[in-house]
């Protein structure tokens, strides 16, 4: 009984582990679709980046002239000549893009899966092998007793063949 139950945990240790592999760990099927969906995201904010790139190049042109100026001003309400124009320095404005950036890399980063280590799934399944290894020891120990008290009430005690 002995010899069943180590082969029995031997291969139910590496039944779960090649399972736990394929499906949670570092080049398993979640971590491949987590990191598709992560390719997928990241080439749609570069998509949208270029977008933005060029449209703030264009109107970097538009407003190097001084007609472009002028229907820029009009634009954001500047209608009479001496109206007073407040320009912001350009480090304050990058300075609150590029923390709200980091803010949001940090929480993609957070939401994402983490796959299994190695270890971490062998461990894993070696503790699932010893569940079901004693489970089943205990089931077979509970029928050894049973079989025993039929043979002690049929008198055949140390007799199994029944050859008299």
């Amino acid at each position: 009984m002995t010899r069943k139950l180590l082969i029995l945990f031997i291969v139910l240790t590496l039944c779960f582990y090649s399972l736990i592999v394929t499906f949670f760990g570092e080049r398993g099927i979640i971590a491949n679709n987590q990191l598709r969906r992560q390719l997928k995201e990241n080439e749609y904010e570069l998509d949208r980046r270029e977008v933005e790139l060029e449209n703030l190049e264009r109107q970097r042109q538009e407003l190097s002239t001084e007609d472009g100026l002028r229907s820029a001003a009009m634009n954001l309400g500047y209608q009479v000549e001496s109206d007073d124009v407040y320009v912001f320095s350009a480090e304050t404005a990058q300075e609150t893009g590029h923390s709200s950036q980091q803010n949001n890399a940090s929480e993609k980063s957070q939401s994402s899966f983490k796959p299994f280590s190695t270890l971490m799934c062998l461990l894993i399944s070696i503790g699932l092998s010893i569940i079901i290894t004693f489970v089943i020891w205990l089931i077979g120990k509970g029928k050894g007793k049973e079989n025993d008290s039929k043979q002690e009430e049929s008198g055949d005690v140390g007799n199994n063949l029944g050859l008299d």
